[in-house]
């Protein structure tokens, strides 16, 4: 059996995992952002991690759970709403020495490749633009669960966790490295469901 056609058998209440002949079609999903985040964490002289978020950012996600390695995925984030709970941290966060966002409100992420490692994890490569440089990045994926709501079941629910590092002082944002952390772990959590499904 291919590795494909095992991973959307081991897919929980997918409906066409028998369908193995049928063609690899992704299908837009949208964001259920009430259940995303994106979240960051950065050493503070070693000392402590300071962690944080992005308030606001949205995805446009194409998924084929019969074919993962067709998936795509765009992520948006609003640069400025950057929260470390903490103001005065974040209002410099948001300045040249490190964001930028004045000349740079976006950050964005857009996948380039998947690549299969097993039955609900794969490896995610794609381009991250951070205040104006574009860099290739690869980020671990779990799919946790692909299943119907277990309040509504005509609606598929897809939930993944999105793991990886990226080095700021790649992106030219070398404030303060190494002593505040140049490399900063990165976890971003999509639950999403097929457009279709959500009369989008």
């Amino acid at each position: 059996m291919r590795l494909v056609n095992l991973i959307a058998a081991c897919a929980v209440g997918f409906a066409g995992a028998a369908a193995a002949s049928a063609p690899a079609m992704a299908e837009p999903y949208v964001l259920d952002k009430p259940h995303a985040a994106i979240t960051f964490r950065v050493s503070h002289l070693g000392f402590a991690d300071a962690h944080g978020v992005f308030r606001k950012f949205d995805a446009e996600i194409d998924f084929d759970p019969d074919a993962i390695e067709e998936s795509t995925v765009a992520i948006t984030i609003d640069a400025a709403s950057i929260d470390t709970f903490w103001e005065g941290r974040d209002k410099h966060l948001r300045s040249a020495d490190f964001l930028d966002v004045a000349n740079h409100p976006q950050i964005t992420f857009v996948s380039k490749e998947v690549r299969l490692v097993s039955a609900n994890e794969a490896e995610l490569v794609g381009e991250v633009t951070l205040r104006g440089v574009t860099r290739e990045e690869t980020f671990d994926v779990v799919l946790n669960k692909l299943g119907p709501s277990p309040w509504d079941g005509d609606l598929t629910i897809a939930g993944f966790t999105v793991t990886g590092e990226i080095d700021r002082t790649d992106y030219g944002i070398t404030f303060a490295a190494p002593a505040v952390g140049a490399v900063l772990p990165i976890r971003i959590d999509i639950q999403a469901s097929p457009a279709s499904q959500k009369g989008t």
